[in-house]
C-alpha cells in the first residue's frame, strides 16, 4: 500500500508539473515554427495562447470567420517553406501568418514603396495547394506587411493552386480565404519566372481574395479556369467556383527576361465558358488597378451567367509588349475589360454588370467580343477610345441599369449626377467619357440604350452611311447594316 501511494504521488506531481510547462508555453508571445518533419499544431481558434498584437487584432476582426474552427499561428523563418507547411495542415483551417521573425531572420531595414511598410517575407519553396475551407490570412503588427515570395530555388509555374480540372469536387462546400498579404512573384534573387499568382479551375466553394497587394507576374494575378460543364441552377449545393475579388491593389511594373522588355498581361483572367445559368457568384469590387500591365480584365461568361463589376479604380498604361505577344509574334489589343460572350445567338447571354468605375487606359475602355447583354451604370471612362467591338456579327445588349443604381454609392460621377437637372430616376446612373470620340465610337450592332452625361461626352459627325433619326425623349437611334442601333440618349439640357 506504501508503495502504491508513492506511485500514485509522484504520478500526480509528473502531470503538475506537465500542466505547468504547457501554460508557460501558452503564456508566450511568440508563435513557434514547427519542425520540418512535424505538421503545424492547430488549436481552437477561441482557445488560442497569447500572441502578437497583429494576430490579435485578427481575431477580433474575423470573430464570426474563426468561431468554433481551427487556427494555427505561423512565423517568418527563412530556413522553412511555408507552401510546405500549408499543405500539410488539414482543411477548415485558419492560417494567420503573424509579422514575428525568428532571431536568424534580420529585419529588412527598408520598406515596400507601394505599402510604406517594412515587409516581413515568407519564402514558399513549392506551391501553396489550397484546401478546402482553408484561409490565409496575414496578421502583421501596425508599420509591417506579410510578404509570400518564391525562394531562391522556386521553379514552379504558379504560387497558390485552387480546384481540379478533371471535377468540381461537390463535397467541398467550404469557402477559401486570402486575406491581407503581399504576393510578389519575384525571387530574392531578383529572377522571375512565375506565370499565375493564383490559379484557380474547377471548384464548388468560393474563393475570397480581399485586402491584398498583388505584384503582377509575367501572365496572371488571378486566373480561373474551369471547362467543365455545369448547370448553375438546377442544384443550389453545385453552383460551381465561385471568385470575390475585392479591395485589393493591383500592381504592374515591366520585368526582364532573356527576351528582352515586357508588360504583365492581366491582372484577372475569368474563364466559364461552359457554366451556364451561374449567378452571385463572381464579383470584382472596389479594387486598385494601377500600373503597366496590358488589360485588368478577360472575362468569359456561359449562357445565362451574370457577374458583377463594380467600383474598381483603374489607372493602368498598357502601351508596351507582352512576353505572350512575344511569343505568338503577333498583337494583342489592349483594353481595360475583355468581355465574352456566347455564339450561340439563340441561347440566353451572358449578363456583365458595370457600375461606378473608374476606367482610364491608354487604349479602349472597353473590349465586347460575342454575344451579351452589358449594363452600364455611373462609371467614368477615359482613353484613346470607350469600345472595341471586332466581332460586328454578335449584337451587344444593353441592360437596364437602373437596378444597379444602389452600386453607384461612393462612386467619383455619382454625386455630379445627382445635382444634374435629369430626372431622378436616371441621374444616379449616367456614365461619362472624357476623349475627343464619341462615347459610342467603336460599337457597330447595339440593341438598346447606354445613358451618358452629354456635358462630359462631345459629338462629332457621324459617317455619311449612317442615317440617324432623334425621338422626342431625346434618344439617338442610328441604323447601319449590321442592324437597328439605338444607343444614346442624351438626358442633359433638355
Amino acid at each position: 500500500m506504501i508503495i502504491l501511494r508513492r506511485c500514485l504521488a509522484r504520478l500526480v506531481a509528473a502531470v503538475l508539473l506537465l500542466q505547468t510547462l504547457n501554460l508557460q508555453a501558452q503564456n508566450t508571445t511568440q508563435p513557434v515554427s514547427p519542425s520540418s518533419t512535424t505538421s503545424p499544431l492547430t488549436v481552437l481558434c477561441e482557445t488560442l495562447p497569447g500572441n502578437t498584437t497583429g494576430v490579435q487584432q485578427r481575431l477580433k476582426q474575423y470573430s464570426e470567420l474563426v468561431r468554433g474552427r481551427q487556427c494555427v499561428v505561423l512565423n517568418a523563418d527563412p530556413t522553412e517553406d511555408l507552401a510546405e507547411l500549408i499543405n500539410r495542415l488539414p482543411q477548415d483551417t485558419v492560417i494567420l501568418l503573424s509579422s514575428y521573425m525568428v532571431p536568424t531572420m534580420k529585419p529588412s531595414p527598408s520598406v515596400t514603396p507601394l505599402t510604406g511598410k517594412t515587409p516581413v517575407n515568407y519564402l514558399i519553396g513549392s506551391q501553396i495547394v489550397l484546401k478546402n475551407g482553408q484561409d490565409i490570412i496575414g496578421a502583421a503588427d501596425n508599420g509591417f506587411e506579410v510578404v509570400i515570395m518564391p525562394g531562391r530555388s522556386y521553379s514552379d509555374r504558379y504560387m497558390v493552386i485552387v480546384g481540379d480540372r478533371r471535377d468540381f469536387n461537390f463535397r467541398e462546400t467550404k469557402d477559401s480565404n486570402i486575406r491581407h498579404v503581399t504576393l510578389w512573384p519575384t525571387r530574392p534573387d531578383g529572377s522571375r519566372s512565375i506565370e499565375r499568382i493564383v490559379s484557380a479551375t474547377c471548384y464548388n466553394r468560393r474563393l475570397i481574395i480581399e485586402n491584398n497587394v498583388f505584384h503582377l507576374p509575367n501572365n496572371y494575378g488571378v486566373r480561373l479556369d474551369c471547362r467543365q460543364p455545369l448547370d448553375a441552377s438546377a442544384n443550389d449545393l453545385r453552383t460551381g467556383p465561385g471568385l470575390l475579388f475585392a479591395n485589393n491593389t493591383v500592381k504592374g511594373e515591366r520585368f526582364n527576361v532573356s527576351a528582352g522588355n515586357f508588360i504583365p498581361l492581366n491582372g484577372l483572367f475569368v474563364s466559364i465558358a461552359r457554366i451556364k445559368h451561374q449567378s452571385q457568384q463572381i464579383a470584382i469590387v472596389d479594387n486598385t488597378f494601377r500600373g503597366k500591365m496590358s488589360e485588368v480584365g478577360d472575362l468569359t461568361l456561359g449562357p445565362g451567367s451574370h457577374i458583377d463589376i463594380f467600383r474598381n479604380t483603374i489607372d493602368i498604361d498598357n502601351t508596351g509588349t507582352t512576353y505572350r505577344e512575344y511569343l505568338l509574334s503577333r498583337y494583342i489589343p489592349k483594353n481595360a475589360f475583355t468581355l465574352t460572350g456566347i455564339r450561340n445567338t439563340t441561347a440566353e447571354p451572358p449578363l456583365f454588370n458595370l457600375a461606378g468605375n473608374q476606367i482610364r487606359v491608354r487604349d479602349a475602355a472597353i473590349h465586347v467580343e460575342a454575344q451579351l447583354e452589358l449594363a452600364l451604370a455611373c462609371n467614368q471612362l477615359e482613353g484613346l477610345a470607350p469600345w472595341r467591338q471586332t466581332q460586328q456579327k454578335y449584337s451587344l445588349k444593353a441592360a437596364d441599369p437602373l437596378p444597379l443604381e444602389g452600386e453607384c454609392e461612393g462612386s467619383v460621377n455619382s454625386t455630379d449626377a445627382m445635382a444634374t437637372t435629369s430626372p431622378p430616376s436616371t441621374s444616379r446612373i449616367l456614365n461619362t467619357w472624357t476623349t475627343i470620340v464619341t462615347p459610342l465610337y467603336g460599337l457597330s450592332n447595339v440593341e438598346g440604350q447606354f445613358y451618358f452625361d452629354s456635358k462630359a461626352c462631345p459629338t462629332v459627325a457621324l459617317p455619311s452611311d449612317v442615317m440617324t433619326t432623334t425621338t422626342s425623349a431625346g434618344t439617338t437611334e442610328v441604323t447601319t447594316a449590321l442592324g437597328v442601333i439605338t444607343t444614346l440618349t442624351l438626358l442633359l439640357n433638355l
